[in-house]
């Protein structure tokens, strides 16, 4: 394997959402580089480097890891054509993860055996270096870790640490997700039309993005900014206003949460007009060929749908999220033509 492949291991709660963000992050980051094969909560991508792994690790919500690919093998007729690579690393143990029950373990366990007894390897320790060995789809992927998603600092600023919490703050890996697939970059300009408690402004603000907001609740305003000066932040905008009533112009992208549940007050306006309004001001706010992402609840699909076409967008994606027996939420990727 001359050319270089890189793995990305996929969150398994939400793994299709995990993909779709990657495929946005490699849009964003590196559009050159290609997603060559995906199995159960892995994918190989090529013309990527370290420097673009990392950058995709770091703003990721729900990919887990990512590293270089030595090789892929069949444990059931094992070649271990990829040794060589593993001799030139500076990895003493090897993890195995088998993904999704896709290969029984007692040929897992065989095949670490066999692996061990060729390398000077041994069994997996968590502060050491160490070769990944990942069951997926009845293969063996062989890859050598650089970055992890750091899920520890996503627990230290989880929303009920501020010093403005309420329920309906979205966790961070979510603000993440959302932020990714409307593909802002560095110092572009998002826009929450719906900005709560702030989370997604935080997130962006991580991300080095430049984020505006828009509360139609003064508490909730009030508390976002407390937020944001909490973590030292000052490049941002908070509008006290109502967002179907907003026009903005030149947005690179627009991620956000509509208040449809039952904690989040619509001050009372309806979920339908709340969504026609806000789609016709964020096509009238994007820039041509630019995303907007946004959660909705199922039972509004349809209804949406339409009022996207209708307003110049293409549904790019729709990624369904089950939250409870009552409600379960679809991520909308629109794209404006």
């Amino acid at each position: 394997m001359e050319e270089k492949i890189y793995y990305f291991i996929l969150s398994g709660d939400h793994e299709e959402l995990s993909l779709a963000e990657l495929k946005a992050l490699l849009e964003i980051i590196n559009p050159s580089a290609e997603i060559m094969e995906c199995y159960p909560m892995i994918c190989l991508v090529k013309n990527v480097d370290e420097v673009i792994a990392e950058k995709i690790i770091r703003r990721a919500g729900y990919i887990k890891e990512a590293g270089k690919l030595l090789g892929i093998d069949n444990p059931y007729n094992p070649e271990l054509n990829y040794l060589d690579r593993v001799s030139e690393l500076d990895a003493k143990y090897v993890k195995v993860s088998i993904i999704k029950s896709t290969i029984e373990k007692e040929i897992a366990d065989k095949y670490r055996i066999l692996l061990i007894s060729k390398t000077n390897l041994n069994n997996y320790h968590t502060r050491s270096k160490y070769v990944h060995l990942v069951f997926s789809s009845g293969r063996a992927f062989i890859g050598y870790p650089l970055f992890f998603l750091e899920t520890r600092n996503f627990y230290r600023r989880r929303p009920s640490t501020r010093p403005f919490f309420r329920s309906i703050a979205l966790p961070i890996r979510l603000s993440r997700l959302l932020i990714n697939l409307a593909r802002v970059k560095e110092g572009e300009v998002l826009l929450d039309p719906f900005a709560g408690t702030g989370s997604i402004l935080i997130e962006a603000l991580m991300m080095k993005i430049r984020p505006i907001g828009i509360e139609i609740d003064w508490e909730l305003v009030r508390g976002a900014r407390e937020n944001l000066l909490h973590y030292g932040f000052n490049n941002w905008v908070l509008i006290l206003g109502d967002s179907t009533t907003i026009k903005l112009s030149g947005i690179d992208g627009i991620a956000t949460d509509p208040p449809y549940g039952r904690a989040a007050s619509t001050h009372g306006l309806g979920a339908e007009y709340i969504y026609l309004k806000f789609i016709e001001n964020s096509a009238e706010s994007l820039k041509n060929k630019r995303y907007l992402v946004f959660m909705a609840p199922y039972n509004l699909s349809k209804y949406i749908d339409e009022i996207l076409c209708s307003n110049g967008f293409i549904i790019r994606g729709k990624h369904y999220m089950f939250v409870h027996g009552g409600l379960t939420r679809v991520i909308y990727e629109a794209l404006l033509i």
